[in-house]
């Protein structure tokens, strides 16, 4: 064991790793040594991957002296992998069928087999919630399999590694690449689980439509363009993108011009700042009717719409506890959809247009707003709209 003079509650078992929850840097930082010394063990692994899924942003930040490049979430990771007892059993087959294979054989697989893989799943992580948990898991497992035996060890070629006296290593930043997929892949499909769900269905009306009208300001487009550039990213292409810049934060819009083709970026800026209304609404969706509720509670109620009544995925993690307790409602995002959390329960899980109405719905006054003539508004759209029918509520 590491000797120290800080006063710190030390791990000397595997069961001890599971029960001792450190508290702050130097606390965690001895914590993850000890753990290190314990070796590989199922219950080490899972004990570090509770802490990195609660620490990550905490632990996210540059690790000072001779490790430029690396963060402390990168020490947590590679003791992680340390500790991990390494599977590559798979169903080959579901992964064939749910299009994530890149190659088989998980246990012959190069550095860039098993980061284009996870680009894969990322590219695809937006329906991973619908499909069943262990064949997901045990791949997953599989990746992080791949990545201990390239992160742990040295070899006589890596493309893109360091050079390590006559062997090489890995990149630090393909193990950022690894550590950031690993935490949102992990983190999402917690949050999505933690919540009882029920379907709801309360149409909208024409309400979106008709705010179409704000898109004759130029700056509704341009403040419109940089909610876009959010709705953009895969999960942890952000953090791969500043790991150049460790210790400084870069806008999403610089992450995208690492990460996506600059065509790509050009055609949805001419998009959003140009086209026809109706078309900007069929290719963002998501994007231009939250900006229309933004814009309707601003000039309305003077109230800031997204800061007091939406958690965006990527805040989740740090607002978990307030958003399930919250006597709102809230619309909340995962898997870059949406739901409404009310008492605890998740209603619905749709586009913004599909889950606005129920948050409405739910919404009797919000911190102590009166809505009234928007539920209104709402009801009579939708009763004109469905030839009086006002709204289609099915609850399971």
């Amino acid at each position: 064991m590491y000797q120290s003079t800080y006063l710190a509650v030390r791990v000397h078992t595997e069961n001890e790793a599971l029960t001792i929850e450190p508290k702050g840097n130097t606390d965690i930082l001895l914590w993850l040594i000890d753990v290190y010394d314990l070796g590989q063990s199922q219950k080490c692994a899972t004990a570090v991957k509770k802490l990195i899924l609660n620490n990550y942003f905490d632990l996210h930040e540059r690790v000072p002296g001779m490790l430029p490049r690396w963060t402390k979430g990168m020490m947590a990771w590679v003791t992680y992998l340390n500790a991990m007892v390494p599977s590559y059993e798979h169903d080959e087959e579901w992964v064939i069928r749910n299009n994530f294979m890149i190659k088989k054989d998980p246990s012959s697989w190069t550095v860039e087999d098993m980061l284009t893989t996870l680009d894969a799943l990322a590219l695809r992580w937006k329906t991973v919630h619908t499909l069943e948990r262990k064949p997901l898991l045990d791949y997953l497992h599989c990746i992080w399999s791949s990545a201990k035996k390239w992160t742990m060890q040295l070899h006589d070629y890596i493309p893109g590694g360091l050079k390590e006296g006559d062997k090489m290593k890995i990149h630090p930043k393909q193990i950022m690449a690894c550590l950031s997929r690993f935490f949102w892949f992990h983190k999402t499909l917690d949050m999505y689980d933690i919540y009882e769900r029920k379907e709801m269905s309360i149409p909208c009306g024409t309400f979106f439509r008709d705010e179409l009208r704000h898109f004759i300001l130029r700056k509704f487009r341009d403040q419109l363009l940089t909610d876009v550039w959010e709705t953009i990213p895969f999960w942890g292409d952000k953090e791969i993108a500043e790991h150049d810049q460790l210790g400084d934060k870069i806008s999403t819009y610089s992450a995208l011009y690492k990460r996506q083709p600059v065509c790509l970026l050009q055609r949805v800026q001419k998009c959003v700042l140009y086209d026809d209304p109706e078309d900007v609404r069929m290719y963002h969706q998501d994007a231009v009717d939250m900006k229309i509720i933004q814009t309707y509670f601003q000039n309305n109620y003077k109230v800031d719409f997204m800061k007091f009544f939406v958690c965006l995925e990527k805040n989740h993690p740090k607002h978990e506890h307030a958003v399930k307790e919250s006597i709102v409602p809230i619309m909340l995002q995962s898997f870059k959809k949406f739901s409404v959390v009310h008492n605890g329960v998740a209603y619905c899980h749709g586009s913004v247009a599909e889950v606005f109405p129920v948050w409405v719905h739910f919404a009797e006054k919000p911190h102590g707003l009166n809505i009234s003539d928007l539920r209104t508004r709402l009801s009579h759209q939708s009763s004109t709209s469905s030839q009086g029918s006002i709204y289609e509520l099915s609850v399971h």
